[in-house]
């Protein structure tokens, strides 16, 4: 039986719209406007544990709390055992904090018990699909989570989408209407070209949060308006 997100990417991929010629036009121009993003490694571990704090919050927020996580706790076994309240103190800034904490110490726990130590160095010999249902196996770690170990990391060409991607992937008609999150990373993994799945993905989410904006879109300044069909816009929000 074919998917619901199966039928919907052959959909947007074959509804004559020439979505893949849009991407690279979308992509060329805000590159244009933005500059070419760098990527910046982390080890899979570390990646995995700045993605969750970066669940519901601010990228400065993150940050933050992941400073202070490393500066207060250097290793991670230090943070498997840390008393919760001190976990918890140091990632306050995140926001979420008992819910953070109880989620990297579940992670960390399992990873211990598994291998003996605190490593995800393994999700390397993993095929892409593997490493993403191992990685949403653990309790509080989502698709979107997950795609950032593989994209960040990893360095493999799958394309996460937080809020701001689902966002303007819908206004620009790349994903249909309703499609759900995890519906939108199958669907854009499939419509946009593997060599520009990350730079995509960083240019939506600074074009989100400077003039794609989710309550008043600034249509009027922006580069690709006449390639976006405004899905869900109202008219009373253009400007």
């Amino acid at each position: 039986m074919v998917s619901q997100a199966a039928t919907r990417t052959r959909h947007v991929r074959d509804d004559g719209r020439g979505v893949r010629r849009r991407i690279r036009e979308i992509g060329r121009r805000l590159t244009d406007l933005y500059g070419a993003p760098e990527r910046e490694r982390y080890a899979p571990l570390d990646e995995l544990i700045l993605s969750i704090l970066s669940q519901n919050t601010s990228d400065a927020n993150r940050d933050v709390a992941y400073a202070r996580l490393r500066e207060r706790f250097p290793t991670w076994e230090a943070v498997r055992t840390a008393p919760r309240r001190e976990l918890e103190a140091a990632i306050r800034p995140a926001g979420l904090w008992r819910q953070k904490a109880r989620v990297v110490r579940d992670i960390l726990n399992t990873l211990h018990a598994e291998h003996g130590s605190l490593t995800l160095d393994h999700l390397a010999a993993m095929r892409d699909a593997d490493a993403l249902r191992y990685l949403t196996g653990f309790r509080g770690v989502g698709i979107k989570t997950a795609a950032c170990v593989l994209c960040f990391s990893l360095g493999r060409p799958y394309m996460p989408v937080d809020t701001h991607v689902h966002r303007l992937a819908r206004r620009l008609g790349l994903i249909p209407p309703d499609a759900e999150a995890e519906d939108a990373h199958e669907i854009l993994n499939s419509v946009v070209p593997p060599a520009e799945r990350f730079a995509f993905h960083i240019q939506l989410i600074r074009h989100g949060r400077q003039v794609c904006r989710a309550r008043k879109p600034r249509c009027d300044e922006c580069v690709v308006s006449d390639l976006c069909p405004k899905v869900g816009v109202a008219k009373g929000r253009r400007s």
